[in-house]
């Protein structure tokens, strides 16, 4: 693992930190896509998007993947396809909510961590600021003394009123002050997205951004940027933003070619009962078609946010 970027000669290659790639991102105006991992297919359509695109890319696993499968497992896997990539990557820990977690992910070799600090371990519960910095704080202590860069948070996400703007939309000075406070390699805001689907169009406060981007002077990362419209990701790639996660667009390329291959299987068990035929049960007829989809969908985000070609 690299231990920094010092010049804009120096380039990233392999497993290295989101720090790393977000840093070549912010000097070279792009941003990094940073997809959500759940098991074997989604994983290999994450390494398979970005080695099409030639893009670096950062693989995400939550702490919430624990209630589905043992993270070990994934991360076996995950391992196994890092060794053979040919661009530069990171393997994140997304949404950690306390201390405990990210320590336990850390120990399986991740590479960057994100701790949300802005909310309590039930992920729901709003933590003051003072709890933010007091868990920020000591996960940052930890994970740089690994060589693990870290991603932290302040605001809070979601569509929000204009009344509302002053109480949950990342405060530019208060951010400032996290940073300097926590030592955070990346600072996830709240800048009007949030997590899941929108309904309607998104309104995304892009002076806001910018205002957060000159004072705080750290790789900006953009939560749920699923259903942001593409002008809307290039603006904030402008003003700052240099990570953008997504993982609901990929669930969705998922279940909507899992449901056009159950209407194939459905008609195709019609045409072999009318026949007498023994049905045929093949899972990676299924699977195979949903992994190039969500393959599709990510090559897609990778080019919106200026990524292909990057590595």
């Amino acid at each position: 693992m690299e231990s920094g970027l010092e010049s804009e000669e120096q380039t990233v290659s392999g497993l290295t930190t989101s720090k790393e790639l977000c840093s070549k991102a912010q000097r070279e105006g792009y941003a990094v896509g940073a997809f959500n991992s759940v098991n074997m297919e989604s994983t290999q359509a994450i390494f398979r998007a970005a080695e099409a695109e030639r893009a670096p890319f950062i693989l995400q696993i939550t702490q919430t993947t624990l209630a589905y499968t043992d993270p070990e497992e994934l991360f076996a896997i995950t391992t196994a396809l890092s060794e053979r990539a040919t661009v530069p990557h990171a393997i994140h820990l997304d949404h950690g909510r306390s201390f405990a977690v990210v320590m336990r992910f850390l120990r399986l070799g991740m590479t960057s961590v994100m701790i949300d600090g802005s909310l309590q371990e039930d992920g729901k519960t709003p933590r003051s600021y003072e709890e933010n910095i007091e868990v920020t704080r000591k996960v940052v202590e930890a994970a740089h003394a690994l060589g693990v860069s870290v991603e932290g948070e302040i605001g809070r996400l979601g569509q929000i009123e204009k009344a509302e703007q002053e109480t949950l939309l990342t405060d530019p000075g208060e951010a400032a002050r996290f940073v300097g406070d926590t030592g955070v390699d990346l600072l996830a805001v709240a800048i009007g997205t949030k997590h899941g689907l929108f309904k309607g169009t998104p309104k995304i406060y892009h002076e806001r951004v910018g205002e957060i981007a000159k004072q705080v002077g750290l790789p900006l990362v953009m939560h749920g940027g699923t259903g942001v419209p593409d002008d809307a990701v290039r603006a904030g790639v402008k003003n700052g933003i240099c990570k953008i996660n997504i993982d609901t667009q990929i669930r969705v390329a998922f279940y909507e070619a899992i449901l056009e291959q159950a209407d194939r299987i459905r008609k195709e068990f019609a045409d072999a009962d009318a026949k007498g035929e023994v049905h045929k049960f093949d899972i990676r007829g299924i699977l195979a078609p949903a992994r190039d989809a969500m393959t599709e969908a990510i090559r897609g985000r990778i080019r919106v946010f200026g990524a292909s070609g990057k590595a």
